[in-house]
């Protein structure tokens, strides 16, 4: 990410906290170092100044820097990895639990890949077509892709489609290969509604185990999911995507959150573990320190 030089504690100096003030200090703190990662002064990935450091230029003890920290690793702006250092971590990342048109309502991120492993169409089986709402002689598209973030698979989803709904999406779709990062179910005209889905633990097969490199029957979430989307009108719903999900045990975890809009409404979203945001916030090798003291649908 840059240079290996040392830190520069410049812009850092004991001007910035209010001693008089009602606010703790190491509050005050934590609001220093936060405008700095939240203005860019701070990169994803930097190295910022170690506690004694931090204590030095401040003139504050180690105890009050303590805190401080605490507060930003809870709230996932710095991660911590034993023996290398306290570095600014990648930008939150949460996203809505579903199958592959879950993931196309909105573009991704440059660091978010969906590649697909295979395309084919089946008959589905009758399970998969009750759920989907179609006819024995309706064709079915089966897409079977795995979610990387930053090159880390994350999940690998089976989904299954009625061929007629999905034209567009199967003219981009080529085994091997990702999805444009821009192609979003804009392109057929798709709206999606609500989500049915179910969420258990399991074991991971060997070809998710191979996919993922991790170790056979590993720890996953299974997700089982039929996504809805709206009528053209927008009047009623219609099934749109039956899917099953595989998403990493070591390194996500699932959050249900109740709709702002709809309390009646309860969304599962996944997001990193503290193993996750460690890879995944980790500096690689050769990170540069933060020299001047500084994403769902």
């Amino acid at each position: 990410m840059g240079s290996d030089t040392k830190p520069q504690h410049a812009e850092l100096d004991t001007t910035l906290l209010d001693r008089n003030s009602f606010v703790p200090l190491y509050y005050q703190l934590q609001e220093v170092l936060k405008e700095r990662i939240e203005s860019g002064l701070w990169r994803p990935g930097d190295a910022i100044p170690s506690e004694p450091e931090l204590a030095a230029a401040l003139g504050v003890s180690r105890v009050v820097v303590r805190q401080a920290l605490a507060i930003l690793e809870d709230d996932r702006q710095i991660v911590r990895i034993k023996g290398r250092g306290t570095f600014v971590a990648r930008t939150k990342l949460d996203a809505r639990a579903g199958g592959l048109s879950r993931l196309l309502a909105a573009p991704r991120p440059a660091d978010v890949s969906i590649k697909i492993l295979d395309m084919r169409t089946t008959d589905g089986g009758e399970a998969i077509r009750v759920k989907l709402g179609c006819s024995a002689e309706q064709p079915i598209l089966r897409i079977t892709t795995v979610l990387s973030l930053r090159g880390v698979p994350l999940a690998i989803t089976y989904s299954f489609f009625r061929l007629a709904d999905v034209p567009w999406l199967r003219a981009v779709a080529a085994p091997g290969r990702d999805l444009p990062a821009d192609l979003t179910l804009a392109e057929g005209a798709v709206q999606l509604a609500h989500s049915e889905l179910s969420i258990e633990t399991s074991q991971c097969g060997q070809f998710e185990a191979d996919r993922f490199g991790i170790a056979h029957r590993s720890a996953v979430f299974l997700v089982l999911c039929t996504e809805f989307r709206r009528t053209p009108k927008g009047r009623r719903t219609v099934p749109f995507e039956v899917a099953r999900a595989e998403y990493r045990g070591d390194l996500l975890k699932f959050d249900l959150e109740v709709s702002t809009n709809d309390r009646q409404s309860i969304q599962a979203v996944w997001d990193l573990t503290d193993l996750g945001s460690g890879v995944m916030g980790g500096p690689a090798t050769g990170s540069r320190p933060a020299d001047r003291l500084s994403r769902h649908p």
